[in-house]
């Protein structure tokens, strides 16, 4: 029996088990998938392996074996912003507090309680005694509260926290990208302002789900994702997330809260599960480009605002091991990218057959066969080449969403249910 005979005969194999898993769970299941994730699911596609992230992939587990897990108090995060030079950290963490952590003795304290699940956070330039973050729904925070998903200043010395924004437009989704586009985006000059005191019912919506953000040299642009715009988006890794990551919804968004103007913009859409996001220049203080992830197509994008490019986006590097997800530069430039989840070689088939994955939705979560293992990635500072690949088996913990580059060591945020502890780890030495 030669080989291709074989590979067919397995593959029916594996159509047969899909089918008849897929009736029992549509039977017997009691979760009936939203209808949008159903709609989303186009033609198949081939999402690649980059072999030369595999070639570089560190032997063993560093992870586990070089990390240090501190601070027992301090719940699981999504983020983690250094202030090295005064030997402290804020911690966005999945309780809906931001704690302060001590570098020193990484003892931990809360510092103040957010209406909403603290996401993505930056400091204001010019003034580290203000923070700027994410905020967003959470799986306790299913309530209807007058807390909506958005942008918000946080005063440090005072624990003052402020709004910034919480609406954007509505956009036209009908609008397909053109053939030598990703998506759609509007670079400088050609993105359309609102003020927000015009934003009404009418003409805009709430935010569902605003996941990271990065704000301009001047302190005068935020730039922040909205991974899907899905009614009572969640924030973190959750059933609604990994929907999204099966289906290739085409529901990302970036936009631009400009604070000398109060306005806000539409800078791309038509994108998939836009996430991390790095401002980049060329010089001065205007930004020339943006990097981007598309998490659910294992890749980072990047958008040119200004020079030759202006108004291309392109492919900066795909194949990637794993769904990308926050993104840090260390003190050599260089890009660190959190590995939530690594890529199986099922969810690359079932892209392949996209017919499967209406009978995948069926599946309830903790029946979902997920990865356990998660790991980091380092590029170049262009992000075109790997540099640095570790995956971590699971047994210490899952869901590292957050890579931040200190000074001396790295800071590892972990998004695991349950998970207490501040986590860090050397540089690699071979870096």
């Amino acid at each position: 029996m030669n080989k291709i005979v074989i590979q067919s005969i397995i593959q029916k194999q594996i159509f047969v088990s899909f089918y008849i898993i897929g009736l029992f769970l549509i039977l017997f299941s009691c979760r009936t998938p939203e209808e949008y994730f159903k709609n989303q699911i186009k033609e198949p596609i081939d999402l690649p392996y980059h072999l030369g992230i595999n070639a570089i992939k560190s032997e063993g587990d560093p992870i586990k074996k070089n990390v240090i897990i501190s601070g027992s108090s301090l719940p699981a995060q999504d983020e983690i912003l250094l202030q090295e030079d005064l030997d402290r950290a804020f911690v966005a963490s999945i309780d809906g507090w931001i704690w302060k952590v001590n570098l020193r003795n990484h003892e931990a304290e809360p510092l103040i309680k957010t209406p909403l699940l603290p996401g993505g956070m930056v400091f204001h330039p010019k003034n580290s005694d203000i923070i700027y973050m994410c905020l967003s729904r959470g799986k306790e925070h299913t309530d209807k509260n007058s807390a909506v998903p958005g942008i918000y200043e946080l005063t440090i010395s005072t624990k003052q926290l402020r709004k910034i924004g919480s609406r954007v437009p509505i956009v036209d989704k009908s609008k397909e990208p053109s053939a030598d586009h990703i998506g759609i985006f509007f670079p400088k000059g050609k993105e359309s302002k609102i003020p927000f005191s015009k934003l009404v019912e009418s003409n805009s919506r709430n935010v569902e789900k605003a996941d990271d953000l990065a704000i301009s040299r001047d302190g005068q642009r935020i730039y922040f994702t909205e991974p899907y715009d899905h009614p009572d988006a969640i924030l973190g890794v959750s059933l609604q997330s990994k929907q999204e990551v099966l289906t290739l919804g085409r529901n990302g968004h970036l936009w631009k809260y400009d604070l000398n103007d109060n306005t806000v913009s539409l800078i791309a859409y038509q994108y998939t599960y836009l996430d991390g996001i790095l401002l980049e220049y060329s010089n001065g203080d205007f930004e020339s480009s943006i990097l981007l992830n598309e998490l659910s197509k294992s890749r980072l994008i990047r958008l040119h605002l200004t020079g030759d490019k202006l108004g291309k986006d392109e492919i900066v590097i795909e194949g990637l091991p794993g769904f990308p997800d926050g993104m840090d530069r260390d003190p050599k430039g260089r890009i660190w990218v959190a590995i939530p989840v690594e890529r199986s070689k099922l969810i690359t088939w079932l892209h392949k057959h996209p017919f499967w994955k209406r009978l995948v939705l069926y599946i309830p979560e903790k029946l979902q066969p997920v990865s356990k293992k998660t790991g980091i990635l380092a590029l170049s500072p262009n992000g075109s080449e790997p540099l640095y690949f570790s995956m971590h088996d699971g047994s210490l913990f899952s869901y590292i969403i957050v890579v931040v580059p200190g000074k001396e060591k790295l800071y590892l945020a972990v998004y695991q249910e349950g998970f207490k502890g501040f986590v860090t780890m050397p540089y690699p030495n071979n870096l």
